[in-house]
């Protein structure tokens, strides 16, 4: 079957600025598709003007217009898996002061999908799209605890693993007893690991299969909120976790009577078999 060249070229374009974590050049992005940085320029010229490529002034390098991030933002706003995390991070940020993340396995990363504002202290620096440390984050954990060893290992890289904090785990030994850890429990704690002050929740949600195919955390200051009160927020964001998975149909066993007050009851999962 033959191809248009300059729209492959294009979507080549797109999907090279979608995965990198920073603005790209014109000299980049020739380097990564392979192609002269003449026509690097005049595809970027091409999608500038049709909206879904901006140049950032300071730089002159580019990252996704308005139009491509309308185009996800239509998708995720129609998906079930969105939907459902949104209302129940949004009871979170409202009723309990926790900031909320929603977070992803794209390609060989760990991506956040939707973030939450909270009225608490925390200021979230973290927009859809955007990396995530997997081994310093409870999101990344959860997420991490659930994949295949290779998978896992292209997501983290080489050991040791870059140190946010003094409280980092940065050694392989040490992150897969965590992740061990992580499985038996049911959700990762990252404590003071990717931001000092600062402790995050996690959890993973399945869909009908049993498969792991997002999970949810919240953040907060540990100075607000010591340690007595961390399995009180791991069992909101577990119960959360619960419904967003019940959403996407995975099977439960009994209505859960204990729901999150305002948001729709869900049920407890079935034992992880992992």
């Amino acid at each position: 079957m033959s191809t248009n060249q300059s729209l492959s070229r294009g979507l080549a374009l797109l999907d090279s600025i979608n995965d990198s974590a920073q603005p790209l050049g014109i000299r980049e992005i020739g380097r990564l598709l392979d192609i002269s940085p003449s026509i690097a320029q005049r595809l970027a010229n091409t999608l500038v003007e049709a909206g879904y490529l901006q140049q950032v002034v300071e730089t002159r390098k580019y990252r996704l217009g308005v139009r491509a991030l309308a185009l996800g933002g239509a998708m995720v706003r129609s998906d079930a898996l969105y939907v459902s995390a949104s209302q129940e991070l949004g009871f979170l940020a409202e009723h309990h002061q926790l900031n909320g993340y929603l977070g992803v396995v794209q390609q060989d990363a760990v991506v956040y999908l939707h973030t939450v504002q909270s009225h608490g202290a925390i200021a979230i620096r973290a927009e859809a799209g955007q990396r995530v440390s997997p081994h310093a984050t409870a999101m990344g954990k959860a997420l991490l605890a659930e994949l295949q060893a290779e998978r896992a290992a292209a997501i983290l890289g080489s050991a040791p693993y870059l140190a946010r904090t003094e409280h980092t785990l940065t050694s392989l030994p040490a992150l897969q007893k965590e992740l061990e850890g992580v499985r038996k429990r049911g959700y990762a704690i990252a404590d003071e690991e990717n931001n000092l002050g600062v402790v995050s929740i996690g959890a993973p949600v399945r869909n009908k299969d049993g498969l792991v195919v997002a999970a949810i955390s919240v953040a907060f200051l540990k100075a607000q909120r010591g340690p007595k009160e961390w399995p009180e927020i791991a069992e909101l964001v577990l119960r959360a976790s619960q419904r967003c998975s019940a959403s996407l149909g995975y099977a439960t066993e009994s209505s859960n009577t204990n729901q999150t007050p305002g948001v729709a009851a869900g049920a407890a999962l079935k034992p992880s078999t992992h």
